[in-house]
């Protein structure tokens, strides 16, 4: 889970079936969840990430928002994809995809 830094009633969230499923995007489709209203609703959002056999996970670490205004979201995959977000999650732009499964990713800002 990422939270906005400025606004305490937003996060986001890359949701994954449940263990016995194999800790997958759900249904093959991956997004990411965003809630303006600290969590009594969620949005939806992939465009951009891929909506078929996108059988990858999201460790808990592997989501980072920067403090840019409009905040952007980072997130890495269990098989080496690096996805960022420059709107605030609506949409979804590869950064890299040749890399190894993705621990952790920390968005830094660089003068």
């Amino acid at each position: 889970m990422g939270t906005h830094p400025r606004d305490a009633a937003t996060a986001w969230v890359v949701p994954l079936s449940h263990p016995e499923e194999g800790r997958y995007a759900p249904g093959g489709a991956l997004a990411v969840w965003r809630t303006r209203d600290r969590g009594d609703s969620w949005e939806r959002h992939g465009a951009g990430l891929p909506q078929e056999h996108a059988y990858v996970g999201v460790l808990r670490e592997a989501l980072s928002v920067d403090h840019r205004d409009p905040a952007g979201i980072y997130f890495g995959t269990s098989t080496g994809q690096l996805y960022g977000s420059v709107d605030e999650g609506v949409s979804w732009q590869v950064v890299t995809e040749n890399l190894p499964a993705i621990w952790g990713v920390q968005a830094i800002e660089v003068d």
